[in-house]
């Protein structure tokens, strides 16, 4: 079989068919950052001579494992050229020669893990119903997100940025479309979406949202050390930043120590508070989250650090004070660790979740809100989520991370939702308006309910 070939501006590519859908790995969108560009803005990448082989997955910007038995498996491949894109695209052009939709996807892992190559996050089933995947490669942990007072800050930012930009100015040879354009994640994804839509460098880049259990926290990253520069690590190497990745986390066990910087053009203020001060309100966003992200972690907390931890994860995401009391009557009669972990999961990701949707609901804008509760063997649990959005039930480790076969018709609905809402802008069910406030509960079956995060609101968004 013939393999595909596109011509960017950058030069030639050549990729591999897998029946209706063309594959592409590791296109470079910037320069490798080695040397002085390791801790520098991303580079746009220059023109190379011949054709590129895209065949292969490319380098990892992962070095270190931020889980050692992740749900999603994580492939690390050596090298250091990770500023880079896999694509998927349709095999023939989109009717009326309007261009096909565009998915571009930003992976999780705490900022400092994952890799755009995950197997859960294949774009061919996207790809089959007339959708381009652009799955990217960023820089993580200290390169990425460390601030250094001799470096800018949010490297991995700008590398998102950078990768929207090779989509506005390349898609086109893949027969997409740059004016349909959705930024989708999950995680620390989620929270980079929530980033670019309320940032003002990435302005016309993205014109839809996809938020999935969007990690924003409001407490300050791990403080940098003083004494440390980002020009020192570099001169001392690949080891010497992998010691100082280190060195972070055991300083910061109970936080994450990587995370976007405020303050900066590209993250000027929160983007909580963006998104209340109606930033982005023009641009159709889904989000939502499981059920029970964090409960079986929850489950492996020692029993003296239960309580300790909830009350840091509240005072590290602010909870207000009117909210206390309803959260204590919530927890009454529960045993400690399930209200323990409602706490914390509330706290992590449906504080988020509620917050962005009634700031948008009030400024009314185009808002979609789902609740992942398909408990499966092990619960609604933090990523269970994904293979159904991917249409991935078979991919490597998912029927063993969800304990049990994922029911073929939830699948199948909730794929559709993104589809529908990457192609149309609108996923199927209701809004998230006011008063009504509807929640896409995804389950066997699924079902619409009114105010279907209320407890949750009660707490975070008190009347």
């Amino acid at each position: 079989m013939p393999q595909p070939r596109v011509t960017l501006s950058t030069g030639a590519v050549r990729g591999t068919d897998l029946g209706g859908v063309h594959r592409y790995l590791g296109i470079p969108y910037a320069q490798d950052p080695v040397g002085d560009l390791r801790f520098a803005p991303p580079e746009r990448r220059r023109a190379w001579l011949g054709e590129r082989d895209a065949t292969r997955p490319a380098a990892t910007a992962q070095r270190l494992r931020f889980d050692p038995n992740p749900a999603i498996p994580e492939p690390i491949v050596a090298g250091t050229d990770v500023l880079h894109v896999d694509v998927w695209a349709p095999a023939t052009p989109a009717a009326g020669g309007s261009g096909h939709a565009v998915l571009v996807w930003i992976h999780g892992g705490g900022w400092e893990a994952g890799s755009s190559h995950q197997p859960w996050f294949d774009g061919s089933s996207f790809a089959r119903q007339g959708i381009v995947v652009v799955s990217v490669g960023y820089r993580l942990g200290v390169e990425g997100f460390t601030p250094f007072p001799d470096a800018p800050d949010n490297r991995g930012v700008l590398d998102w940025i950078a990768a929207l930009e090779w989509v506005r100015d390349e898609i086109g040879a893949f027969g997409g479309d740059p004016g349909r354009v959705t930024v989708a994640g999950q995680s620390a994804g989620g929270g980079a979406v929530l980033c670019l839509l309320t940032s003002p460098v990435a302005q016309g880049l993205v014109h839809g949202a996809i938020a999935a259990s969007p990690a924003m926290l409001r407490s300050p990253a791990a403080s940098t050390p003083k004494d440390a520069r980002a020009e020192e690590l570099a001169a001392g190497g690949r080891g010497a930043i992998d010691e100082f990745h280190r060195r972070l986390r055991r300083e910061n066990p109970l936080k994450l120590p990587f995370r976007p910087t405020i303050g900066d053009e590209t993250v000027p203020v929160p983007p909580m508070q963006a998104v209340a001060a109606g930033v982005g309100a023009d641009i159709p966003l889904m989000i939502g989250a499981t059920a029970t992200e964090f409960d079986e972690v929850v489950g492996r907390i020692p029993g003296p650090a239960l309580v300790p931890g909830a009350a840091l994860a509240l005072r590290a995401q602010q909870v207000p004070v009117k909210g206390l009391g309803a959260l204590a009557r919530q927890s009454a009669g529960r045993p400690v660790r399930t209200a323990v972990g409602a706490a914390i999961n509330a706290a992590s990701f449906h504080s988020t979740v509620v917050g962005v949707a009634e700031a948008r609901a009030a400024e009314g804008a185009a808002t979609w809100v789902y609740d992942f509760r398909w408990a499966g063997g092990r619960g609604a649990a933090h990523c269970s989520d994904l293979p159904f959005f991917w249409n991935a039930p078979a991919a490597e480790n998912v029927e063993e991370f969800l304990g049990a076969p994922p029911p073929p018709d939830l699948v199948t609905a909730m794929h559709a939702s993104w589809v529908d809402f990457v192609r149309h802008g609108d996923p199927g069910f209701p809004p998230y308006a006011l008063p009504g406030r509807r929640v896409r509960e995804w389950d066997d079956p699924p079902e619409d309910v009114d105010d279907g995060l209320a407890q949750v609101r009660a707490v975070w968004r008190p009347e």
